[in-house]
């Protein structure tokens, strides 16, 4: 699509707590969330020992540190950015996003197949020569790659297993040992 341009993926502002930083909004949460949920968990069960309520409160504060974080990508046109939500369509089925509020000028697509306490999520805004979108960053970057028209989006560098670590090891040593044998040789 040589009539479409893609803006870089920035990190979208998260929604809750405007204004502040997301250290300091997460700080007020653990300062002031934590005691009030350990006490009305205590109010709730006073018989339950208090490593019982804390410990599981304190795994449940830890969650927000291993979501996604937004981001948001532009999509400029130069024809009317309306008539890209087929293309745009497709690309999400392909990655098991499904339609879910459609309106005028926002449309909202929720993962398919996702467990029902988080489902990803991925908001689009339609302008009049733009699509905005806004959603996890890695679910942004294979959009990017799949509108763009590469076949597949990048796929991350498979890790070395142990005993390939094992064996470059046991290799480097053997090299190791040779050039110390032909510098004897050359004395």
């Amino acid at each position: 699509m040589k009539s479409v341009t893609f803006s870089e993926i920035v990190g979208a502002p998260r929604s809750p707590l405007r204004g502040l930083s997301p250290l300091t909004a997460y700080g007020l949460t653990l300062a002031i969330g934590m005691p009030l949920l350990v006490l009305a968990l205590r109010a709730l069960a006073p018989a339950a020992p208090l490593a019982c309520i804390v410990l599981p409160v304190l795994a449940g504060l830890a969650v927000p540190l291993c979501v996604n974080a937004p981001g948001r990508l532009e999509v400029n046109t130069r024809f009317d950015a309306s008539h890209m939500r087929a293309t745009l369509d497709a690309s999400l089925a392909a990655l098991g996003f499904t339609a879910n509020e459609a309106g005028p000028q926002r449309i909202r697509y929720i993962k398919s197949g996702a467990g029902a306490w988080r489902k990803p999520a991925v908001s689009v805004r339609i302008h009049p020569h733009s699509l905005e979108v806004i959603g996890a960053i890695p679910t942004l970057r294979s959009l990017q790659a799949l509108l763009s028209g590469s076949a597949q989006p990048t796929a991350p560098a498979p890790r070395r297993s142990e005993r390939s670590n094992r064996e470059s090891v046991a290799a480097a040593m053997q090299i190791s040992d040779n050039a110390e044998r032909v510098a004897g040789m050359a004395e």
